[in-house]
């Protein structure tokens, strides 16, 4: 516990600078432990390991098409009034085991099927026509048409996945493909969320109360995120309450929306501070400017104001920065695009602001609606805007980049 000075009804005499939350979260935030799992359980999970292809895929030369395997050069000078006519010595499908053709000889084959010894080509049945034991080619081909070549899509020990990457269905795919049936991956990180507020229901509210619509938002961020919700929570503005649920969670990271600023009944740094250390509070920044980052033990807990808007920004630039810390991910998972301001924003200089905006096709619209409570406004924008704390805004046809949410 550090000595704190208690600022409900006071105000924030000072606060940390947007870019140093960052530093500070890295230095508090440790990678989760490793476990391997079958590949169908490990979609969108982060590889925990660098892979490299033990073999060539594909494995051998195999048919593009549906047709016949040849010897290219048996097919030149042919054309619709000149086919050549090759002996059928049988047909392979996908499979089968490998043939052997000689000159003027083609070998009917399916699709994947592995390409006979001899043959250097094949022609899709589109331009043959097959009389008795014979085939009329009537298109020429050159040598290596239609063959998917051997290790022509990963080749052996051609490094395929960096430690870090999130399991796709895709890479899911080429896992397999390569003959990876367990995959080394890091642990979900354990998340649980804490929602502060004697004013909050579930459902029909009374005069003075409204729904909570924290805990699902939250609840769906965290999802996102691919992170484990162990617990949901909504408790009273009441300092023995909070103290209860933070010292009995035993998640990773605590998420706790309420009670963060300096009103009355703001409990939450005071307790975090209590229970563990307080190391931020406060952040010169617009909306969410009282959030925090503590620790109780080996947890680490952020400090969310109780406003929607201020929640899913502070989520999204610091809470998600730990999530992906914690499994190894290196750089967001979040695009950054560019596109031109459609009208100015004006900023407060000494304090980061971001702004909701709309992008499309390289326009940037500012959505017209401030307050850190207008939840609907994240509906109305997909992206965030922003502006660095020695600048105070961008006018009209600025260029600027925006990060996708």
């Amino acid at each position: 516990m550090n000595d704190l000075k208690d600022i409900r009804m006071k105000g924030f005499k000072k606060r940390t600078h947007f870019h140093k939350v960052f530093d500070v979260i890295k230095e508090h935030i440790t990678r989760t432990s490793t476990e391997s799992l079958s590949i169908d359980n490990c979609i969108f999970r982060v590889i925990a390991q660098d892979i490299n292809s033990p073999s060539d895929i594909p494995p051998f030369n195999r048919s593009a098409v549906d047709g016949y395997a040849l010897k290219a050069e048996d097919t030149y000078g042919t054309s619709q009034y000149n086919p050549s006519k090759l002996k059928i010595i049988g047909e392979c499908s996908a499979g089968d085991p490998q043939h052997t053709i000689k000159k003027t000889e083609a070998l009917r084959i399916m699709t994947g099927s592995i390409i006979p010894k001899g043959a250097d080509a094949c022609v899709m049945a589109e331009y043959c026509e097959e009389k008795d034991n014979f085939v009329l080619v009537h298109k020429p081909v050159a040598g290596g048409g239609n063959i998917c070549i051997q290790g022509e899509d990963i080749k052996k020990g051609a490094h395929v996945f960096c430690k870090g990457t999130r399991i796709t269905p895709y890479a899911a795919g080429i896992l397999a493909s390569i003959g990876h049936t367990k995959i080394k991956v890091y642990r979900k990180p354990k998340v649980a969320i804490i929602v502060t507020g004697d004013e909050l229901v579930e459902k029909k509210p009374k005069q003075g109360q409204i729904i909570d619509s924290n805990t699902h938002t939250l609840n769906g961020l965290v999802r996102d995120c691919r992170a484990e919700i162990t617990s949901k929570k909504r408790v009273k503005d009441n300092y023995n309450e909070i103290r209860t649920e933070l010292l009995s969670s035993d998640a990773d990271i605590i998420i706790i929306s309420g009670a963060t600023s300096c009103g009355k009944k703001d409990y939450v740094p005071l307790v975090v501070n209590e229970c563990g250390r307080l190391l931020i509070h406060g952040v010169a920044m617009k909306p969410a400017s009282p959030f925090g980052i503590g620790t109780i033990g080996k947890k680490t807990v952020f400090l969310l104001s109780g406003n929607p808007v201020a929640v899913c920004t502070a989520f999204d630039f610091f809470v998600r920065f730990a999530l992906e810390a914690m499994q190894s991910i290196t750089a967001s998972e979040k695009t950054t695009v560019h596109g031109v301001l459609t009208k100015k924003i004006a900023s407060a200089p000494g304090r980061t602001d971001i702004f909701r905006v709309k992008y499309h096709d390289g326009k940037i619209e500012p959505i017209r609606i401030s307050g850190s409570g207008i939840l609907s406004s994240m509906i109305r924008a997909n992206a965030y805007l922003v502006v660095p704390e020695n600048i105070d805004g961008y006018s009209e046809g600025t260029k600027v980049s925006v990060r996708l949410f």
